[in-house]
């Protein structure tokens, strides 16, 4: 079983047994997860009364995921080997451009291709983990990957934001970016079957979160991947 929440509840400072018993409920609430409502949101309120002040949006998507663990897999390199391309390099790149140089340092999940129908021309997707991913348990991850062939629809919840940006001022993309709160077990059996991964995404909006583009990014993301059960 993931411990995310156990752990997190913990750093902040409920007693181990309280925050087994609140982990439990809230992960409860997140099954078979087809819609968003008060009654989620308030199981989730140990969590969300911890986010740092400011706006939120709570979307529930179906994320096409695949888990990368190389460095040229990543989009974090795979879009800068496309503007060498675009820019018409010759290949001969310089060694800062090594894909270990674009690396997170870390396994992640990534969305399989870019958000499409977009204003701008590429907006990438990546989530990372908040524990080890060497750490998963496989049994855990059968589990989980036996109730969606099932057709049950365990949601991982992420909490993220929209990044843009226009690097030397002449590419213009954009980011959803997250880190995993609950339900590292649960992305890598989806991305396993290569079935979209049910996702509740706490997206900050506003100053200091993609001001510029944060809503319309999660409006095309919405519109792309928004559960529609």
């Amino acid at each position: 079983m993931c411990d995310t929440c156990e752990l997190g509840l913990t750093l902040l400072d409920w007693p181990d047994d309280e925050a087994a018993r609140i982990a439990a409920r809230m992960r409860g609430r997140l099954t078979d997860l087809d819609r968003l409502d008060t009654a989620l949101l308030a199981e989730w309120s140990p969590v969300l009364g911890e986010l740092e002040t400011g706006h939120y949006r709570a979307l529930l998507l179906d994320l096409p995921l695949e888990r990368v663990a190389e460095p040229t897999r990543s989009w974090w390199y795979r879009r800068a080997a496309a503007r060498s391309e675009a820019d018409g390099d010759d290949g001969d790149r310089p060694e800062y451009d090594r894909p270990g140089d674009y690396w997170p340092g870390v396994a992640h999940f990534q969305l399989t291709a870019p958000v499409p129908g977009g204003r701008v021309p590429f907006t990438y997707g990546a989530f990372l983990p908040s524990q080890p991913p060497e750490a998963l348990d496989p049994a855990a991850v059968a589990r989980h990957a036996t109730a969606v062939a099932a057709g049950e629809r365990p949601a991982a919840v992420v909490l993220g934001w929209i990044d843009d940006r226009y690097v030397d001022a002449l590419h213009e993309e954009r980011w959803l970016v997250g880190a995993i709160l609950d339900g590292h077990h649960r992305l890598a059996a989806y991305a396993a079957a290569g079935v979209p991964a049910r996702v509740l995404l706490l997206a900050r909006v506003g100053e200091g979160s993609g001001a510029d583009g944060g809503l319309e990014g999660l409006a095309e993301v919405a519109a792309a991947y928004g559960c529609r059960e």
